[in-house]
């Protein structure tokens, strides 16, 4: 499935979603590292971000954020990986796609995961939770495979942990 939202935001609309980008900056700079990068394979963009869990942690007990896939793990080195995925030619997001995320320091063992799917806003984007120990450089190798027929489109990022 395909979706955007053609509707203009209003006013208010613009400025919560201002904010909320606003506070998700000055929070990664207050809890540690935050990355992201994007690429285009295949016509497809893919938008990558690494958030730490304590970000997630400071949301009220209850909230979405909080409850996503489960509850957010204990431990100071776990971190959220967040992936999404447009139509290169239209910038219209892609939904119903299947999407894991191998994570690995560079030349050592990894840890695959299929990344489910949640809302951001009214955005659906992909994720699960990494363990990033040591500061190093690590692999992110996405793999989705898209909902227009089968077709798999794959790409690396390079992550530096702080």
């Amino acid at each position: 499935m395909i979706i955007s939202s053609s509707r203009p935001l209003g006013p208010m609309q613009t400025l919560r979603q201002g904010l909320a980008a606003l506070l998700l900056v000055f929070a990664g700079a207050a809890y540690g590292q935050t990355s992201s990068d994007y690429a285009v394979v295949d016509g497809v963009t893919i938008y990558y971000a690494v958030l730490p869990a304590e970000m997630l942690r400071g949301f009220p007990p209850g909230s979405d954020e909080v409850q996503m896939h489960g509850g957010v793990p204990g431990g100071k080195h776990v971190h959220h990986v967040q992936i999404a995925l447009f139509d290169a030619g239209t910038s219209v997001r892609i939904t119903d796609a299947r999407v894991t995320a191998t994570v690995a320091e560079v030349g050592l063992s990894s840890e695959e995961l299929i990344l489910k799917p949640f809302l951001v806003g009214d955005a659906l984007t992909y994720g699960g939770y990494f363990e990033f120990q040591k500061r190093e450089l690590y692999k992110i190798d996405v793999r989705a495979a898209l909902p227009d027929g089968g077709r798999v489109i794959e790409k690396t990022f390079n992550y530096r942990h702080q």
